[in-house]
């Protein structure tokens, strides 16, 4: 094999892998994942509806714009089709099914996108949330619960 046939198959198969190796990006974390299915709350009157839907994920680290470490999960709420209620109390129960650790956080922030980072520890993650809705002039009502699967 000439030495020129052998450099044009060396810069054929050898470019390609020292590009990608030289230019690769900084690996980050999954986009966030939705649980199951949006939390429908039934039956409160609001705006001419009797029905509201809140969205909610689950995020795992590392990431840093928003900062969630390895090992962390951030869950977020958000509406998921109008009508958007006056306000609303969103609870996250999750349990790293390898390690057994477990814990419940109430979402925080200006209602109604809520979120919550925590330490659920590395592993598989299960969580439920659940919460209440309040439409200003009407009872406050519970909101079904909805199940996620995540992987910390």
């Amino acid at each position: 094999m000439s030495v020129t046939r052998t450099a044009g198959v060396f810069a054929a198969i050898g470019l390609p892998i020292a590009a990608s190796v030289m230019f690769a990006g900084v690996a980050s974390a999954d986009p966030p994942h939705p649980f199951g299915g949006a939390a429908v709350t039934i039956g409160c009157p609001n705006q001419g509806s009797l029905a509201s839907l809140t969205g909610l994920t689950g995020q795992s680290g590392p990431e840093s714009n928003p900062p969630i470490a390895k090992g962390d999960i951030r869950f977020d709420s958000f509406p998921a089709a109008a009508p958007i209620p006056a306000a609303g109390q969103v609870t996250v129960a999750w349990v790293n099914t390898d390690t057994g650790k477990s814990g419940i956080v109430d979402l925080v922030g200006a209602y109604p996108y809520l979120s919550a980072t925590v330490n659920t520890g590395v592993g598989n993650v299960v969580a439920t949330a659940f919460g209440s809705i309040n439409w200003g002039s009407s009872p406050i009502c519970q909101s079904n619960p909805t199940i996620g699967r995540f992987i910390a």
